[in-house]
């Protein structure tokens, strides 16, 4: 741990995150929501007024109302799936004890958080563990068959780091109240992407077959295969930027196209960076090695996946690709030996 960080220790452990980073992350998770909370407040009453004076005045009161019944049931689901991996799983006991032994080396309270497994083989396709509501630290079953001991400890110190850096609650609610305007965006995504993969059938086959010709054709094969789903997604978004204004008017309509654009851009940038931020939390306890081999597996999932998939990933995924935040992780475990062997007496 560098010397800043000892600086703000605390007596009860070490201040993995300090309270700066966590004010940022909450500035951060409330800034990039509010605009589609207040587009999901303003469908709501647009939807409403169509119905009746009425039907807005019961929106305004159960809509806000709902968020708190919405977060009771997401802590009682997460309860739920702790007693009965608790009651049913060989692995937990193997996952009590890793959690365990990162709680002794963070020097925190192990039993404030509740350690369980997931019967899945990864969450997403390419996640080991997630962080909950009620403190919950979440590893799959699959990580617990195929990690090392130093591995799993690796993941959940990776995902007590989620829970120090943010409030789950917050987010939840945040989730439910902008989640009118993401439905909207998922429709048009859902409309962009149908019209995209039906264009893209034949320019993938003729690219297929220009890919074994010399380097001009494979650059010509690269053009097909980009410029004909770009067009497709222009064309739709402006056929739904149209759809649009016949009904909320072209200043509004503009204004919803940016706001269901840049998000999700926005959301994924900040996800990404408390990526970064949960995994300095394994690194500052230790487990830099460890967490460098979990993403190394998760390096080979990643370098199976279709080449445009990863470029558009970067751009809008929750998750930074395995390889920069590997890269990430050895530059943060040479300052902390840099910084560990300052302190050492001369």
């Amino acid at each position: 741990m560098n010397a800043h960080a000892r600086q703000e220790s605390e007596p009860a452990g070490p201040v993995l995150v300090a309270r700066r980073t966590k004010f940022f992350v909450l500035i951060g998770d409330l800034v990039v929501s509010l605009p589609s909370v207040v587009l999901s407040g303003w469908l709501i009453w647009r939807l409403s007024a169509l119905v009746g004076d009425w039907l807005v005045v019961v929106a305004a009161l159960v809509w806000p109302v709902s968020g708190a019944c919405v977060l009771l049931v997401g802590v009682l689901i997460s309860g739920a799936a702790a007693q009965a991996s608790r009651s049913a799983s060989p692995e937990h006991a193997e996952v009590a004890a890793a959690w365990a032994a990162v709680a002794a080396v963070a020097r925190i309270d192990g039993s404030r958080y509740t350690p369980w497994v997931n019967d899945v083989a990864t969450v997403n396709g390419e996640v080991y563990g997630y962080a909950t509501l009620g403190r919950h630290v979440v590893v799959t079953r699959h990580a617990v068959d195929v990690f090392t001991r130093g591995e799993l400890q690796a993941v959940l110190a990776h995902e007590l780091g989620h829970q120090l850096l943010g409030r789950m609650w917050l987010r939840w609610l945040i989730k439910w109240y902008r989640g009118p305007a993401d439905l909207l965006l998922e429709l048009a995504v859902g409309v962009v992407s149908k019209v995209a993969w039906s264009l893209q059938i034949g320019p993938r086959w003729i690219a297929h077959r220009l890919f074994r010709g010399p380097r001009p054709v494979i650059l010509l094969g690269v053009l097909v295969v980009v410029i004909v789903p770009t067009a497709a997604v222009l064309g739709s978004g402006w056929a739904i930027l149209a759809v649009s204004t016949r009904f909320l008017g072209l200043p509004t309509a503009l204004v919803v196209v940016v706001v269901l654009v840049a998000q999700p851009l926005a959301r994924a940038r900040l996800s990404q960076w408390q990526e970064y931020g949960a995994d300095r939390v394994a690194v500052e306890l230790g487990y830099g090695q460890d967490l460098r081999g979990v993403l190394r597996r998760l390096q080979a999932d990643w370098d199976a996946t279709p080449v445009e998939q990863r470029q558009l990933a970067r751009l809008i995924h929750t998750h930074p690709s395995p390889d920069s935040r590997r890269r990430a992780v050895e530059a943060l475990e040479s300052q902390r030996h840099t910084a560990t062997a300052d302190d050492q007496p001369s």
